[in-house]
């Protein structure tokens, strides 16, 4: 047989049947202690074959046949914290398959195709030796035969003696939203039950180990009115939320809420080290009040709560401004008894209209009048976060608006921080630049943590983790062109109840530790600006950068790896050690 295998970066994205324009990587990589990294291996045969990775030993249901296996042979102290895993094939809006998925499998039947896969590791803080010499073993065997030894690829790691620490405990302020009722329909589970708590506990373990900051407490039902996903009828699926309370009007005709569910959700949060911030979503500035209704006729905002009438045996809708004021009330005041209020904020996906979020917010404040209620808003236009007073905290600006306002960054995060707030930049179905979908460049999911070191902000916020299309493992395309595929999803819905995840995921990470790398420089007395001159070479002039109509950017960053790749190692070696 003919077999070939190839070493790539982590940057390269391969798409089967273009595999001509892929660049093979230099076999020498740097790393900090405890930084996560990775590359990839792309392999291929002019005949079918059985692939193992590891010490595996398995067989196809075909039988004994051709067979290859992939062995790391590396320094046996350090074997554990290396593994490669198959990555898997999804299609994309044009119908491209995208290597994406990081599959839990260590064997597959290859059938006479390329097939990429993705090897990570970290070196632990321990460790005590400059170089580790990596070596890609292939081995053939058939049937009955010995194997024997094909082919060999090595790669030589420097390691670098600085701790890097982990996501969590650095200063880049992840906050990725949460969509826990689709986490449950996904495994065919009941709503917030002991099965459905098991899954929610292994994605906020997950999104808690990739520096997660805010809890998403979702406390109305069908916020975002589940995104219109009852107008899309191809690879359809079902995207409304339901509200974590339960609510209930006893035979006296009281609103009354069982929290538990709320209250276990947090704990699981707390558990995993994401307390920073605690949002409140539902209950404000929710969409579609005309086309997919709103039961509390005299309020001007679509608050949807669901609760059991006791005394009737029947679920029926708060439509009332009255028993609105007393639910948000019970909310509020559980919050503030369980000495979280500190914490709290209520989000706002994108307001547009000042007067009605004046008059809202106003109603929403008359539940507890004692308490100053603290907002955070996600928005297109700088300028509503203008027309309020204190009570917006925290923002987050669209990728065109951080651009339309990039003289006054600095002035802006000065009076955000004097509110005590957060300043975030985010990207959703656009612009078609710097982003995460499966067709952008997948070093701009890393780039991530670059901009967001050089536009001086924050953190970034990205509006989903994890939801899906009816079946994202064949087909991840979704309300196209609206929606690119992947703008849903880091990451893929696992049999083990676990999150699968996506090399953009882990790429988005490496770009997190990327600004934290940053930000340790700056504490070793290093002025940002000796290190923003630098990175500005690479990611452009920003007064360049510029937002453009239809939801365009002008940005001209580089797309070359290595390029940053040295800067960054450069940067570290002169500064940090």
């Amino acid at each position: 047989m003919n077999f070939n295998m190839n070493l790539y970066d982590s940057s390269v994205k391969h798409i089967r049947g273009k595999e001509e324009n892929l660049i093979e990587m230099n076999p020498k990589i740097d790393v900090l202690k405890q930084e996560e990294f990775g590359f990839q291996i792309l392999i291929n045969s002019d005949i079918h074959y059985f692939c193992q990775l590891g010490k595996t030993n398995d067989i196809h249901w075909k039988g004994l046949g051709d067979k290859i296996r992939l062995e790391l042979d590396i320094d046996q102290n350090l074997r554990e914290h290396f593994k490669m895993n198959f990555l898997g094939y999804v299609k994309d809006d044009m119908k491209n398959l995208v290597a994406d998925p990081i599959l839990d499998k260590k064997s597959l039947y290859i059938q006479k195709d390329y097939q990429m896969i993705w090897v990570e590791g970290k070196i632990p803080e321990s460790y005590d030796k400059e170089t580790i010499k990596l070596k890609i073993k292939a081995f053939y065997s058939k049937e009955y035969e010995r194997e024997e030894l094909i082919l060999e690829k090595k790669i030589e790691i420097e390691v670098i003696d600085y701790i890097l620490k982990p996501a969590k405990e650095g200063d880049f302020f992840l906050d990725l939203w949460q969509h826990p009722c689709n986490w449950a329909r996904e495994y065919d589970v009941e709503y917030f039950s002991e099965s459905h708590f098991e899954i929610i506990d292994n994605y906020i373990e997950d999104l808690g180990n990739l520096g997660q900051r805010v809890i998403d407490l979702i406390v109305t039902d069908y916020s975002w009115a589940g995104q219109r996903c009852f107008e899309v009828y191809e690879n359809f699926a079902n995207l409304f939320e339901m509200n974590i309370i339960k609510v209930f009007k006893n035979k006296e005709g009281k609103i009354q809420c069982d929290f538990s569910s709320l209250d276990r959700y947090i704990d699981i949060c707390f558990k995993h080290g994401i307390k920073q911030e605690i949002n409140l979503f539902g209950l404000i500035g929710n969409w579609d009040a005309f086309l997919f209704g709103n039961p509390v006729k005299e309020h001007k905002d679509a608050l949807r709560v669901i609760y059991y009438d006791e005394k009737d045996g029947c679920f029926n809708y708060i439509k009332s401004k009255e028993e609105l004021r007393d639910y948000l009330s019970l909310i509020f005041n559980h919050l503030v008894d369980k000495g979280l209020w500190d914490k709290v904020k209520i989000m706002s996906d994108e307001p547009d209209n000042a007067q009605i979020f004046k008059e809202c917010s106003d109603f929403i404040q008359s539940a507890i009048p004692e308490y100053e209620i603290k907002y955070k808003c996600a928005i297109h236009h700088q300028g509503f976060f203008d027309k309020h007073g204190d009570n917006i905290e925290s923002l987050s600006l669209s990728t065109c608006e951080i651009l339309n306002n990039m003289d006054s960054i600095k002035k802006l995060k000065k009076e955000v921080k004097r509110r005590d707030g957060i300043l975030t930049w985010y990207s959703c179905c656009f612009p078609e630049k710097l982003n995460i979908f499966l067709k952008s460049h997948l070093i701009e999911s890393r780039l991530k943590g670059w901009f967001t070191y050089y536009f001086d902000v924050d953190g970034f916020l990205r509006w989903a983790y994890g939801i899906w299309p009816g079946n994202v493992f064949e087909d991840a395309s979704y309300k196209y062109p609206r929606w690119p595929a992947g703008d849903m999803f880091f990451v893929y819905p696992g049999k083990n109840l676990k999150p699968i995840h996506s090399i953009r995921y882990k790429s988005f990470l490496f770009g997190i530790q990327d600004f934290n790398i940053f930000k340790e420089i700056e504490k070793k007395g290093i002025s940002k600006d000796e290190l923003l001159s630098q990175i500005e070479t690479l990611l452009g002039s920003k007064e360049e950068m510029k937002s453009l109509p239809e939801r365009k950017v002008k940005m001209d960053y580089s797309l070359d790896y290595n390029k940053y790749n040295d800067l960054r190692n450069q940067m570290i070696k002169k500064y940090l050690i």
